[in-house]
């Protein structure tokens, strides 16, 4: 390596005339694709009303002219990794986004629904990094940066200027510094990763694991014992751990300060038997747990999160042990330098157990956490490295005071269970590291200043002689200004910035940020994100505190965070399982060899290893065993839409739709209303079945309908056209009329049956009176007698307890009384069994503060219904013994 500061510089140099190559190439492509581009890009802004009547339908939206009041409705699409086919969780999202996208359209509002890709750093460098080697056995060192990144694809220069800028503009507030610290490191693709790139591995006993890049499992689970001598022949002191060959590099040993087995060595040293180094004990009440191990913790600065706050509080060396690509470095010593970290594992307990130390004092299984990179599947180490950070305190007591800050917060997050959550991450957050050493990503806008006497080797040896601009030129203008009067070259840091950094924006780069834009005017700030609860950290507060702080104003007004499709065993769907399902599978179907092929495919192009085929495959045969069956039907229509969807109520909404269609229409309205019916019902229905919809209202007759369902306006709520009186009335016969068809269910199919509706109020007297036409021809009766409370009842009669104000009676030929008294006892079961669940429900601790105003009236009204239900029974059931015996059922 070059050990003068021209050569150096003549090396990287170099190696950037490929990067500089490939710019002009995406940028010669970006120019040939951009009417392509920007024919995808159109955004959704439907004509409603009378706001902007020439913009012509489905063109991008003009938004020179004065907008009317309501035009500020618009989403932004969560950009789906570009890696990977997309699964039910993507398909999740979209139907949400795409139903409240419609539904505002429809309601008269001018709505832009804005896709996006994320360019997924370390997930697309692996995806590539995987198929590069599959094909060509190479690795991207071997290809080189220039043709691995035509392997890749271009990032969108406008998303591109936007990141430079926000860098730029965060770093002269000084938010943005650089510093050196303790990292999670991933060692085979020798980067930095964030936390939500981690997941943990849960270990209880000693378990062999199969590690990238080695060819024998790695054993963890097992904690080692050994002892340090103590300087001045005071004997040993025992430690344990699990990564052994980290005491390479241990600096200290940590007892706790009450602890009396130690009481007489605070502030002695210990001896390292490989190397002599000196190591302090040190007294740390924070670390140290007495009854855990042995008591005594070896300390190593550099490589665990621990030890590396105990080094601080300590001031102790921070001795570095691997290279970046988890081998032993010259610290380690000669025997073990060079080794692979768990090779030296090994080597380290033989060492312990040779005799010339004779260190080593056994070992046991132990439970532990494992932390595991998702990307790459590597075990995570911990390095000490110089990277680039954003100082996150002041923007996250903005977003905070967001949501939490008073009683009418700016930013609403549904469901409110996680405000909570949103108020533990922000309140107890740390600096952001967002350098990430790979190749494939928005380049950090920094430069080192090289003088003419440097003498340099590589650029984590450089101090923070480092200037920042949105371009090479500007850079060299800094650093001019600086050096005045020095001979100066720039090296621009090779790292890319985080993924997250760049996601950070979306919400305003869609919209032209950093330039004022009239799309960034009319749509920003957006009405509603919609995105998994799972990244409401790492990307929800990420782009609230940057749009804030670089934009002035929140990036939305609402959060809505639907919940995680996961697989039979609870498991995300993710890339590395191989376990996410085609959407296209549910709705055509797929037999089993089917599904086996498609992940027999990803293994062929690079994307799945044998071993992950082979476990998804296993698990696709206990979960699928037919196939995926192919889909039917429509869902049908309600009446609660507009106030379920105005909450974030999805579930409700599309249940109130189907029950509308389902038991009021098809049950109940008659011909002279149909086309009306089918009008509106379809216009409900379309947020959530925009194709289906759209195929049924061409067949409408054409004087009901305008050309297209989707630019038909919403059903809105009109007050005057309810009557709760009505309402009342015709829930009322709709009740008398399915407990008449359930009885009459028992009987042969074509028999018309005379009926009997017993009344115990005036009022339901009237209303069934005054009914009893359309009763008798829902229900098919020959005939309907209406009786009043001290009427004698029907003897030998189908009975059935309406409500507490209204029995049935059905006319029948013979009946196994046995059977419907035994049908009787089940619903009296069934019965207190749900007011005995209602019970210990409301009366539960903590219910009234959880649960809505709404639902605790829901909840006591269901209840009251419930026990009103209770003197019906009973009178039911004594009538068994009665020789006149007539059979009742109760209707719920």
């Amino acid at each position: 390596m070059e050990s003068t500061a021209e050569g150096l510089v003549k090396k990287l140099k170099k190696e950037e005339r490929p990067r500089e190559k490939e710019l002009k190439k995406l940028k010669k492509q970006h120019r040939r694709c951009l009417p392509q581009q920007q024919k995808k890009m159109k955004k959704i802004a439907i004509k409603g009303l009378e706001v902007d009547p020439e913009t012509p339908l489905g063109e991008k939206k003009k938004l020179a002219p004065e907008m009317a009041q309501n035009y500020n409705p618009s989403d932004v699409l969560p950009p789906p990794n570009v890696t990977g086919d997309l699964h039910l969780g993507h398909a999740l999202t979209v139907a949400i986004e795409d139903t409240i996208i419609r539904w505002k359209q429809m309601s008269a509002y001018n709505t832009v629904w804005v896709p996006g890709m994320d360019h997924a750093g370390i997930a697309t460098q692996v995806a590539v990094e995987k198929k590069i080697w599959k094909d060509q056995k190479l690795t991207r060192h071997d290809l080189g940066r220039e043709r691995f990144l035509d392997e890749s694809f271009t990032m969108d220069v406008k998303r591109s200027r936007a990141v430079t800028e926000a860098f730029v503009r965060l770093h002269k507030e000084g938010l943005i510094y650089r510093d050196e610290r303790l990292v999670s490191w991933d060692c085979s693709m020798q980067t930095a990763i964030s936390n939500v790139e981690l997941k943990d591995t849960n270990i209880t006993e000693r378990t062999p694991l199969q590690v990238k890049g080695y060819e024998a499992p790695v054993e963890f689970g097992v904690l080692t014992l050994f002892a340090y001598p103590l300087e001045g022949d005071l004997g040993e002191i025992v430690v344990a751990t699990t990564p052994v060959e980290t005491m390479l590099g241990d600096t200290a040993i940590a007892v706790h300060p009450k602890d009396p087995r130690y009481k007489h060595l605070h502030g002695k040293f210990a001896v390292h038997p490989f190397n002599g180094r000196k190591l302090k004990i040190v007294c740390d009440s924070m670390l140290v747990d007495m009854k855990f191990g042995t008591g005594a913790v070896k300390i190593t600065p550099a490589h665990d999160p621990d030890d590396y706050e105990v080094g601080k509080r300590h001031d102790l060396d921070c001795i570095t042990l691997f290279t970046d690509d988890g081998k032993i470095n010259s610290n380690g010593g000669e025997v073990f330098e060079g080794m692979p970290r768990f090779k030296a594992r090994v080597t380290v307990i033989q060492a312990l157990k040779e005799k010339l130390y004779l260190q080593h004092r056994g070992d046991k299984n132990n439970e532990m956490c494992l932390k595991i990179c998702s990307r790459s599947n590597d075990v995570v180490e911990y390095l000490v490295k110089p990277q680039w950070y954003v100082n996150c305190k002041g923007m996250a007591e903005d977003g905070l005071n967001a949501v939490i800050g008073d009683t009418n917060p700016k930013l609403e997050i549904e469901p409110k269970q996680y405000v909570a959550e949103w108020q533990r991450w922000l309140e107890n957050i740390r600096d952001w590291c967002i350098s990430r050493q790979i190749w494939w990503g928005h380049r950090i806008p920094t430069w080192y200043v090289v003088l003419e006497d440097d003498q340099l080797k590589e650029l984590d040896a450089y101090d923070n002689r480092w200037v920042v601009g949105r371009t090479v030129e500007e850079a060299q203008e800094e650093a001019s200004r600086l050096f005045a009067g020095k001979k100066v070259q720039l090296l621009q840091d090779p790292d890319v910035l985080d993924t997250w950094f760049s996601s950070g924006l979306f919400p305003v780069s869609v919209f032209g940020w950093p330039d004022d834009t009239e799309d960034l005017k009319a749509f920003s700030p957006t009405s509603v994100l919609e995105t998994g609860h799972d990244i409401l950290f790492f990307w929800v507060a990420r782009m609230v505190m940057m749009c804030m702080k670089l934009g002035g104003d929140l990036p939305f007004t609402k959060v809505y965070l639907h919940p995680m499709v996961r697989d039979s065993h609870r498991c995300k769907m993710s890339e590395e399982l191989g376990n996410g399902i085609d959407p296209l599978d549910i709705i055509n179907g797929a037999t089993l060899e089917e599904l086996h092929e498609k992940l027999d495919k990803r293994h062929k192009e690079g994307s799945l290893t044998l071993e992950a085929v082979e476990i998804a495959k296993e698990r696709q045969s206990k979960d699928f065993p037919n196939g995926i069956k192919e889909l039917s039907g429509a869902i049908s229509c309600g009446m609660q839409l507009v106030a379920s969807l105005e909450s974030y109520e999805f579930s409700d909404a599309a249940t109130a739709v189907y029950s509308w269609w389902k038991y009021q229409l098809c049950d109940v309205f008659i011909e002279d209303t149909l086309w009306l019916c089918l009008d509106n019902g379809l216009r409900l229905l379309h947020p959530f079945m925009p194709f289906i919809t759209e195929e049924l209202w061409q067949r409408l007759p054409y004087s009901v309908r305008k050309e297209s369902i989707s630019i038909s306006e919403y059903p809105s709520v009109i007050k005057s056209w309810t009557n709760d009186d009505v309402e009342l009335e015709m829930d009322m016969i709709d009740s008398v009329v399915k407990s008449l068809r359930s009885l009459k269910s028992q009987l042969p199919p074509k028999v018309r049956p005379a009926a009997t509706v017993r009344c115990l109020t005036n009022d339901a007297c009237d209303i069934i009176k005054g009914h009893g036409l359309e009763i008798a021809t829902l229900a098919k009766l020959s005939s309907l007698t209406v009786l009043s409370e001290n009427a004698d009842v029907p003897v030998g009669y189908l009975v059935d307890v309406v409500n507490e104000s209204l029995s049935v009676f059905l006319e029948q030929g013979s009946i196994n009384a046995e059977a419907e008294l035994g049908k009787l006892k089940e619903k009296m079961k069934e019965t207190q069994k749900q007011i005995d669940s209602l019970t210990k429900m409301t009366s539960a601790a903590g219910y009234k503060e959880k649960a809505s105003p709404d639902v605790c009236v829901r909840d006591e009204e269901k209840l009251a219904s419930l026990l009103r239900e209770i003197p019906s029974l009973k009178e039911a059931a004594s009538e068994h013994s009665n020789p006149n015996f007539y059979v009742w059922r109760v209707n719920f």
